[in-house]
């Protein structure tokens, strides 16, 4: 393979393998398959060369797609693009422990997992350590009104002030968003700097500031070297299942991380993953509803926030639709797919050194019209079955029960909840 040493090729192929069987693109499964979305990959770099070239960070995008028709998948292969680039890349998935209502813990759960292209380490200590705090001269970082909130630009000072000493943890943690107590950061800031810490006019709020902390994660990104932060948000479709106020808030910060309705003015690109379910449920009233969220949502957030907001909303929902700017992941042609699934027999013969013997049109016209997924695992699962029995068989898709949403009434602060098996139906909150 390529001139790779044999072993380490069988070692390569079963690892991609192994991959497609657990239904997790790993980097080296992206790069072992045949790329059969060149256009998005053309249409990603393109926002990649123009993030390098220093001017102004091109809005980011929505990927839409049914499930299982390749989301994950692309996600994947736009990571490792981001790496081979040189931008830090952060990638999470929504759900109950991660939602994109409340901005502060979503940066709580982004900031800790930042990958960088030159470590195995996640997070940016290793490269804070390797800089100084006089560095900062001529930094975005010491910028005046550059945050909503000073506080985490002192915090990083501090850290870098602090550097190899006990209190380093501490201060990196609260850049990580595991806030400091106001009263030891005083105590921190007096024992690294000699001097008091700065009163504000304002108190820090994590509602009100957190951009404040993602913005200074990625002017930290960018001042270790980097290009930039690229956050990488997969099935972004369960916003649907919070309730309708914590619906507008999350397509509010979705829409202020995408740089939709205003530039963003930080080094942040973001690239959301979202099943077009939630299209179809929540945005064009499917089931029979006309109390959309593009109608009903601006309105709300007319009433709770402003003109300025339920102006964002409307603008959120137009671009959201807009195929040129949030492209659709759709179902490969049988060509492709046999191009794809001839790659697949080829690795599996490379795994486990067979002949791999596999009648890939007869494979898809028994599976019929599925997602790219469930062709793959019937692939592999002829393939071990022949392998291990010597026998052929013939998988067949088997339908399964897609339980609808329903958005349920909850207080601004909590969590929402999914209660399956019911349409989508808008309650008060």
């Amino acid at each position: 393979m390529n001139g790779i040493p044999y072993q380490e090729a069988r070692r390569q192929a079963v690892a991609v393998i192994e991959s497609l069987r657990a239904g997790i693109p790993t980097r080296a499964s992206t790069r072992a398959l045949p790329d059969l979305r060149p256009n998005l990959k053309r249409m990603v770099q393109g926002d990649f060369e123009a993030f390098q070239s220093g001017r102004q960070v091109p809005p980011g995008r929505l990927l839409w797609g049914q499930y299982g028709q390749g989301k994950t998948h692309a996600l994947t292969a736009i990571e490792h693009l981001a790496l081979d680039h040189g931008f830090a890349i952060s990638r999470v998935s929504l759900s109950r422990e991660v939602s994109l209502h409340n901005l502060f813990h979503f940066y709580r759960r982004v900031a800790p997992i930042v990958r960088l292209p030159d470590s195995q380490a996640p997070g940016i200590l290793g490269p804070l350590n390797r800089r100084r705090r006089s560095e900062l001269e001529g930094s975005p970082i010491l910028e005046p009104g550059r945050y909503s909130h000073p506080l985490p630009a002192i915090v990083l000072q501090d850290l870098l002030a602090a550097r190899d000493s006990e209190d380093q943890a501490n201060l990196y943690g609260d850049l990580m968003g595991n806030r400091i107590p106001l009263g030891e950061l005083r105590h921190l800031h007096k024992q690294t700097r000699q001097e008091p810490l700065p009163k504000f006019e304002e108190n820090f709020r994590a509602a009100r500031h957190a951009a404040a902390y993602l913005g200074l994660m990625a002017d930290a990104i960018r001042f270790c070297g980097y290009r930039g932060w690229v956050l990488l948000i997969d099935e972004a479709e369960l916003i649907g299942r919070l309730g309708r106020a914590s619906r507008m808030r999350a397509y509010l910060n979705l829409n202020f991380l995408l740089g939709w309705s205003a530039a963003i003015p930080y080094p942040i690109y973001t690239i959301a993953a979202v099943a077009s379910r939630l299209q179809d449920d929540l945005w064009h009233g499917k089931i029979g509803s006309s109390r959309t969220d593009p109608v009903l949502l601006p309105q709300l957030a007319q009433e709770k926030c402003g003109q300025t907001e339920s102006r964002a909303l409307s603008h959120f929902f137009q671009q959201a639709m807009d195929p040129a700017q949030c492209p659709t992941v759709r179902p490969l042609r049988e060509e492709d797919l046999l191009l794809l699934l001839e790659r697949v027999r080829q690795l599996h013969a490379d795994a486990y050194v067979w002949p791999a013997e596999l009648d890939l049109p007869e494979l898809i016209a028994s599976i019929g019209e599925q997602p790219v997924r469930t062709h793959l695992r019937a692939a592999l699962e002829a393939l071990d079955v022949k392998r291990a029995a010597g026998e052929t068989i013939h998988p067949q898709a088997v339908g399964l029960v897609d339980s609808s949403w329903r958005e349920v009434q909850q207080d601004a602060g909590e969590e929402s909840k999914e209660e399956p098996a019911e349409p989508i139906r808008e309650s008060e909150e």
